[in-house]
């Protein structure tokens, strides 16, 4: 597509989130027109896995339209209007390509998700003091458009956000980048449930610790698999925090400011970062995924040479 090629480097950083050079790194990882070729576009058993053109769009023109449809929330009436294709196939094209990429991501999960010891080596200073530490957690949401069931409806209601919404558990490595996302749930889980279906707990090793904020009431969820969670600590009926609570207390709240970030990242791309449509609720937490993922395409934000916290 040409105006794909016209596009400057920084417009089209600005239209698609990534760079130019990222942008065929992801082409590539999807694996070019070899894989990407051969998708379908009709859920039909019978459909032949064959190029399927719509209009004069090729593989490439149709993760563009993907990434433009993520990143700026641009309306797939817009989106056929700019590809010379009808709305209604540029729907199509946006709802196959991001459950594509959302299990091509997945076979990474595994090697993104590193073991604390891993971790250790080149570590940013503001957590040199959790050697154990795998990863920092947090949960987030996103709204979405109020259910046509009464039950969704009640069940997707967020009384935090005060909308319907759906809640994923973000966890993020060391090094500042994505090392697991969770489905996405119901907007009326708690967190701890949130914790447990997830099946994080599931893929720590014995002694090692993950990162959280009070509300996550998970201590014996974490004891009984000989994990540790670190998480501020609460003042109960004191009046007072010890000094070294309070040391502790400014190190993790120094340290779980950059899960904050990252997810302010996924939300960068509009389509999430506002209301999800009903008609995309089918495949949101692919959505929500993919969003994640690239935002891992982000320059590194975390700095190693950091003294926050030298003095705690």
């Amino acid at each position: 597509m040409e105006a794909r090629e016209r596009l400057t480097w920084d417009q089209f950083k600005f239209y698609t989130g990534l760079t130019k050079t990222m942008f065929e790194i992801l082409y590539t990882f999807l694996g070019r027109e070899e894989v990407c070729g051969s998708l379908k576009y009709k859920y039909n058993d019978k459909t032949p896995k064959r190029e399927q053109f719509i209009g004069d769009l090729f593989p490439k023109d149709k993760l563009f339209m993907t990434l433009l449809r993520l990143r700026r929330g641009i309306p797939v009436k817009d989106l056929g209007v700019l590809f010379n294709v009808h709305g209604s196939w540029a729907a199509r094209v946006v709802c196959v390509w991001v459950r594509f990429m959302s299990l091509q991501f997945k076979l990474l999960e595994s090697s993104m998700f590193p073991t604390a010891d891993a971790q250790n080596s080149l570590k940013p200073k503001c957590y040199e003091k959790f050697p154990k530490l795998r990863g920092i957690i947090d949960s987030t949401e996103f709204k979405i458009q109020r259910p046509k069931h009464m039950q969704q409806q009640s069940n997707t209601y967020s009384a935090y956000k005060g909308a319907n919404t759906l809640k994923a558990l973000v966890c993020l490595s060391c090094h500042g980048g994505l090392s697991y996302i969770s489905e996405g749930y119901e907007g009326s889980i708690y967190d701890r449930k949130l914790l447990i279906e997830s099946g994080l707990l599931e893929k720590m090793l014995p002694e090692e610790a993950l990162m959280a904020d009070r509300g996550f009431d998970a201590e014996d969820l974490f004891d009984e698999r000989d994990l540790e969670l670190i998480m501020p600590a609460f003042l109960g009926n004191r009046e007072n925090f010890t000094a070294r609570e309070l040391i502790r207390n400014r190190a993790i709240a120094v340290s779980r400011i950059h899960v904050e970030t990252f997810i302010g990242m996924i939300k960068q791309f509009r389509l999430v970062r506002y209301v999800i449509p009903n008609s995309m609720l089918a495949y949101a937490s692919d959505l929500i995924k993919v969003c994640a993922f690239l935002a891992n395409f982000q320059l590194p934000y975390i700095k190693n040479d950091t003294d926050d916290n030298d003095n705690n």
